[in-house]
């Protein structure tokens, strides 16, 4: 996610929307709390009404992501299978599967993440019923042979062609490698290469995924909108009820604090401004799903981190004032917010420089990185004016309200929350924990986590005479072997 700007117009339109009726109990944000039924097999099904007559937003949340590919060789699994879901049953194959969806007027997707995928349907409400059966058959029942099997990995190769073609994906792969050298959040959800090169020969290994991570004890459906919850809750029952397993539980490496911090350059072979990115390991969302006193301090320094993100880096701040409108050093500044994450993850700042009259003149890449470290230490110091930190906590607050404007908005937002905190009730409690931090407390999160022991950088620039000749292109996956290894 990114951080939007506050528009007024918005936020009183979204205010207007999130008032309770009379006779509804109290929520931050929705007009009436979400809703939860969790099944004897462990299905957790979630819905909350929405002021959208006749359409209805339906999430399946998989708690499987990058995070859980611990074998050596299969990185890149959980996002193959965003794909896979969509080809459908013996009963019901994949074409016949997409006429249904587009018979029914319904829009589907669906993405991937370090923690959990996520399949995305919004479509009208009087459809819901039949909605409820058809995922509940893909999602129980997925079937695919080995032809279609390599015809989907042949596409994710593709994906991952067309991704390595921009500067953002080695420089994503390069700080998560720095920053990570246990944890499986050193690898992407597209996976290493040498990975999505060699899962056409993973067949076997893809049935087993699928019987291993999509189970009913680690999905949640998220449905709102126009939606009655006992009803939906009896066509789910219904539809889902004889779907059994349990979650295979992979044991995730520990990652040791860092005590140094890294650095990597990326020479890029084509016309692009130098970047740089900073990424620090800062904490999980929730201490790791801890529970009472521990969670919700856990859950404080989540909310401090985001504040101080926003104080160094959103548009208003007078580092990016300085070094975007004044200066014109950088062409871009920001961080990404909302970034939460299961286990410890990544703080991160990335910036684009001002490309220089001259080619062959190294970038100022240090200039850029000390004020940036500059500008983290003032806060960790505690030099922040309480106003601003107040401002900028409004900011936050409100800008949630002006993300929630449509049925999807909110089944999104509410799934993201549900995966990092492990629970649907996470949004309320990160929403108590960003009212309620101190500026102490942000100075101190900023104090232990925003400091060059923590810090990992990564910057490219383009190819330069002193950097070497460029090297032929090669093709994206080498032949396989005689042998068959690759």
């Amino acid at each position: 996610m990114r951080a939007s700007t506050l528009v007024l117009a918005l936020t009183l339109a979204s205010v207007a929307q999130a008032q309770p009726a009379a006779d509804a109990p109290a929520h931050p944000l929705f007009p009436r709390p979400p809703e939860t039924t969790r099944l004897p097999n462990g299905l957790t099904v979630v819905s909350v009404p929405w002021s959208t007559p006749g359409i209805v937003a339906y999430y399946t949340l998989v708690r499987v992501g990058s995070r859980d590919e611990v074998e050596p060789g299969h990185s890149g699994f959980a996002h193959l299978f965003e794909h896979m879901m969509f080809r459908g049953t013996e009963a019901m194959p994949g074409p016949a599967y997409e006429e249904r969806i587009q018979a029914l007027g319904a829009d589907n997707n669906a993405y991937t993440t370090r923690d959990f995928t996520l399949y995305t349907l919004t479509a009208p409400s009087a459809s819901l019923s039949e909605l409820v059966s058809i995922e509940a058959e893909r999602f129980q029942r997925l079937h695919y042979d080995e032809d279609v099997f390599r015809t989907e990995t042949g596409a994710v190769q593709g994906e991952y062609a067309k991704n390595a073609s921009n500067p953002f994906l080695p420089m994503w792969e390069a700080v998560n490698e720095l920053a990570f050298t246990r944890h499986t959040y050193g690898h992407t959800t597209m996976g290493y290469l040498r990975d999505v090169c060699a899962m056409p020969t993973r067949f076997e290994y893809s049935q087993r995924f699928f019987r291993r991570f999509y189970t009913p004890d680690d999905t949640t459906l998220v449905v709102v909108g126009d939606v009655d919850h006992a009803e939906l809750v009896r066509l789910v029952r219904e539809a889902y009820g004889r779907w059994r397993g349990r979650r295979d539980q992979p044991r995730i490496p520990v990652e040791p604090e860092p005590t140094q911090g890294g650095s990597r350059h990326l020479v890029w072979d084509a016309p692009t401004p130098p970047r740089v990115w900073m990424a620090y390991r800062g904490p999980s969302f929730d201490g790791g799903h801890a529970r009472g006193a521990q969670r919700a301090s856990a859950l404080r320094t989540t909310a401090a981190l985001e504040i101080a993100k926003a104080l160094a880096f959103a548009e208003p701040s007078p580092l990016y004032q300085r070094l975007v409108v004044e200066e014109r050093k950088l062409l871009e500044l920001s961080s990404w917010t909302n970034d939460f994450t299961r286990d410890p993850g990544l703080f991160l700042v990335t910036s684009v420089l001002a490309p220089s009259e001259d080619r062959e003149a190294a970038p100022e890449f240090t200039a850029v990185t000390d004020a940036i470290q500059s500008e983290l230490a003032r806060i960790a110091q505690g030099a922040t004016p309480v106003e601003r930190i107040e401002a900028v906590r409004s900011n936050l607050r409100y800008g949630m309200l002006t993300q929630v404007q449509t049925p999807s908005d909110v089944a999104d937002l509410l799934a993201n929350l549900a995966a990092a905190g492990g629970t649907v009730t996470a949004l309320d409690e990160y929403l108590a924990a960003l009212a309620a931090v101190t500026p102490e407390e942000i100075a101190a999160a900023a104090r232990r986590y925003l400091v060059p022991e923590r810090r990992f950088v990564v910057t490219l620039a383009e190819r330069r005479s002193s950097d070497g000749p460029r090297p032929e292109a090669a093709p994206l996956c080498p032949e396989p072997t005689a042998g068959g290894a690759r």
